[in-house]
């Protein structure tokens, strides 16, 4: 039945106009049960549909950058959980109640430890009519550091691989801008949660103490680290790409990852070294309910078996102890065994640089690469403070070494170790084992016609096969096939 559409009334029949409302039908009306989609307002049971409101929804990069931080995120406040529930004593000295395993504020204490995964101090501001002290303490948990970008890391790829196509460098590039501004934005808001403050009163002292992490560079650390990895894993189709094109590059992606291989099992082995050592000592370094800092441990024992000279000094800047392997002073002979794990990277990264077949300049790129990351990795360990005071107007700065290094002596001692590791293992090996390396590996010949011809030179860096042998046996053994520089010719 036909309805009428100025007062929705049904029409009986072929009529002209509306029995109801007398307006004329000009044109044929639309039967009950027909759908007519336009943007007028029309009365009830005219047949047309009402658009629901459109409320907007994130965009699919924005979900991808928050379900790949998810789990990081939750690392750091597990982790403050569970360390709050040891107590407070060891850590900053807060005297817990013995029968009370967990409060708020030992919670936010340790969560400002786990903050400090990003390279940012935790501070402790003391006001009172005297004037203020703020303390700033220093230090980098390896162990929660490594764990975070592990997780960010893996989460990315699974994103990445779930992706039909490889992302371009602009999307790579807009991914780690939200990925970044997303992290800043969890590491501000744990920051927020773990900021404490107390007020206390003496009959002589009023005294107000705030507790927390430096905000604007936690901000930053979490926005950079994001940022680096999402660029890192969505960036890897580009940065081959480029490599292909550019000599240079190949080289250098190249040397790293034979550095990062060898760097990363040295991580691994410092870490039983050091849980080794938790067990074993009496007073094993470092001294703290902190186990974050059992990696730290391990590169400290690393520091000092390369020849890198400690330096620790007392609160109010008072020298305490200074030592280094040739010359240890009071301290005993066993610091010599510090050396091994130092031997064992540099004959593991000679090997490397060997069974790749680097070639010279390379091996130089490899060298300075394996240079910096030790170096980074034995100035990470340190652990210092900065004490501002103002009282009476008078405004005093002071740094207290807990736990230093003489930066000339880390800087020396591995250039040494990664000129020995890089250039003079391999170089043994190639004479012991006749095979010759050249000085320079040349690009692959670009194909002349067929659907590459434009693509320009590829196989820089690619995967190789293994070389055959006199027989024709191939090595199916051999794990550096990946890490291989294609053969000349």
């Amino acid at each position: 039945m036909p309805i009428c559409q100025s007062c929705g009334a049904a029409v009986a029949g072929a009529v002209a106009t509306c029995a109801n409302c007398g307006k004329a039908l000009a044109a044929p009306p639309p039967a009950i049960g027909e759908v007519v989609v336009d943007g007028t307002a029309s009365p009830w049971g005219a047949g047309r549909i009402h658009q629901d409101r459109q409320w907007p929804t994130p965009s699919r990069g924005w979900l991808t950058a928050g379900r790949v931080l998810l789990a990081p995120t939750v690392l750091l406040v597990l982790l403050a959980a569970l360390g709050s529930t040891v107590g407070g004593r060891d850590v900053a000295g807060v005297d817990d109640d013995p029968g009370v395993r967990w409060t708020t504020q030992t919670f936010q204490m340790w969560l400002q430890l786990t903050l400090t995964a990003f390279g940012t101090p935790m501070r402790n501001s003391n006001t009172s009519s005297y004037g203020t002290i703020v303390v700033g303490i220093h230090v980098l948990p390896y162990l929660v550091a490594l764990g975070w970008l592990a997780l960010l890391w893996c989460g990315q790829r699974i994103a990445t691989r779930a992706r039909a196509d490889a992302p371009t460098a602009g999307a790579a590039g807009a991914q780690a801008l939200r990925t970044g501004a997303l992290s800043a934005t969890a590491a501000l808001v744990l920051g927020w949660i773990s900021t404490g403050s107390t007020h206390k009163e003496t009959l002589s002292l009023d005294m107000h103490i705030t507790a927390g992490p430096a905000m604007a560079p936690l901000g930053v650390s979490a926005f950079l680290a994001a940022a680096v990895v999402v660029l890192a894993v969505d960036g890897q189709g580009v940065l081959r790409a480029e490599a292909a094109r550019r000599r240079w590059l190949g080289g250098w992606l190249l040397a790293w990852q034979h550095a990062a291989r060898v760097v990363g099992g040295l991580l691994v082995l410092l870490t039983v070294v050091s849980v080794v050592m938790q067990v074993l000592v009496d007073r094993p370094f470092p001294q703290s309910a902190f186990r974050a800092l059992t990696v730290n441990g391990g590169g400290y024992l690393f520091g000092v078996g390369s020849g890198a000279r400690v330096v620790a000094r007392g609160v109010r800047g008072g020298a305490a102890d200074s030592f280094a392997l040739y010359d240890l002073g009071e301290h005993g002979g066993q610091w010599w065994l510090a050396v091994v794990p130092v031997l064992l990277a540099a004959l593991a990264l000679g090997w490397s640089a060997h069974r790749g077949r680097l070639p010279q300049l390379d091996r130089a790129r490899l060298a300075v690469l394996y240079a910096a990351l030790t170096s980074a990795l034995v100035l990470g360990t340190s652990i210092w403070g900065n004490d501002h005071t103002i009282m009476k107007g008078e405004v005093r700065d002071t740094r207290i070494d807990l736990l230093g290094w003489s930066l000339p002596t880390v800087l020396l001692a591995a250039a040494a170790w990664a000129v020995f590791g890089a250039l003079v293992v391999p170089a043994v090996l190639d004479a012991v084992r006749r095979t010759p390396v050249p000085v320079s590996a040349p690009l692959p010949a670009q194909p002349t016609d067929g659907p590459d011809a434009a693509a320009g030179p590829i196989g820089l860096v690619e995967p190789v096969e293994e070389e055959r042998s006199a027989v024709g046996h191939v090595d199916l053994l051999d794990s550096h096939a990946a890490y291989r520089r294609p053969d000349a010719g």
